[in-house]
């Protein structure tokens, strides 16, 4: 049979007496007495030097990554939106030839003898206006008028 590796607690206890202080851990052992508060501001000194010379760069420089990585898939975002943007330019501009195409007015004449049916107007269905929108046969019977005593 085999020895146990460990000893079963109620043994500890019974090896020291009543009231005596309980065992330090052994962490506790390792580190000596507790530090003075001179020795603890030095630790804490000590700490932050460490954290202000290694921990502080680390940070920067992840936080540079990140932004890095972040800086390039805009990047590639940004070439994307510009390729869509000169295609949508070049197609803006075939649609200006084609409407600059449909719009003279032989074409629009055209289509609408073939397609509608229409006639081009005679001279007696002509009605000529000035730039106030007057009739020019109205404005010769006014100045008739205001002309004559």
């Amino acid at each position: 049979m085999a020895a146990p590796q460990y000893r079963p607690r109620a043994r500890l206890n019974e090896a020291r007496p009543i009231g005596w202080p309980p065992e330090q851990s052994p962490r506790r052992k390792a580190q000596g007495p507790a530090p003075r508060s001179s020795e603890r501001r030095k630790q804490l000194q000590r700490r932050r030097r460490f954290s202000i010379l290694v921990v502080v760069p680390v940070l920067l420089m992840l936080g540079s990554i990140y932004l890095h990585t972040i800086s390039a898939g805009l990047g590639d975002k940004v070439a994307s939106l510009q390729g869509r943007l000169d295609l949508a330019e070049a197609e803006g501009q075939k649609l200006d030839v084609e409407v600059a195409r449909l719009s003279a007015p032989e074409k629009i004449r055209t289509r609408a003898r073939e397609d509608l049916h229409m006639k081009d107007p005679g001279a007696a269905d002509l009605n000529v206006y000035q730039k106030d929108g007057e009739d020019d046969n109205q404005i010769g019977k006014e100045k008739a008028q205001s002309e004559s005593p």
